[in-house]
């Protein structure tokens, strides 16, 4: 049994330590939200027929996609970059 706790640690830790830091990411609510009105009117799409709500959830969802692969911005950095110009 000792074997198998250890091996699950070891596997474990094989696969977390692969994860990059964390960061705040400040377009998390607009991607949630972009992802939550889309699945609505996709779903309200399919449920009416109206293949024109469907590819408006299509649209939708794909510009919440696309908001992943914005240039992340540090506020921290910014914060001192502006101070810096200050002084």
């Amino acid at each position: 049994m000792a074997q198998s706790q250890m091996r699950g640690t070891s596997l474990g830790a094989m696969f977390f330590s692969r994860r990059r830091p964390t960061r705040s990411d400040r377009l998390l609510p607009l991607k949630i939200a972009t992802l939550l009105v889309g699945g609505v009117l996709g779903l309200a799409g399919m449920r009416a027929g109206n293949s024109l709500l469907v590819g408006l959830a299509i649209v939708v969802v794909v510009i919440g996609f696309l908001l992943r692969f914005l240039p992340h911005r540090d506020p921290e950095a910014d914060a001192k970059d502006s101070s810096d110009a200050v002084h």
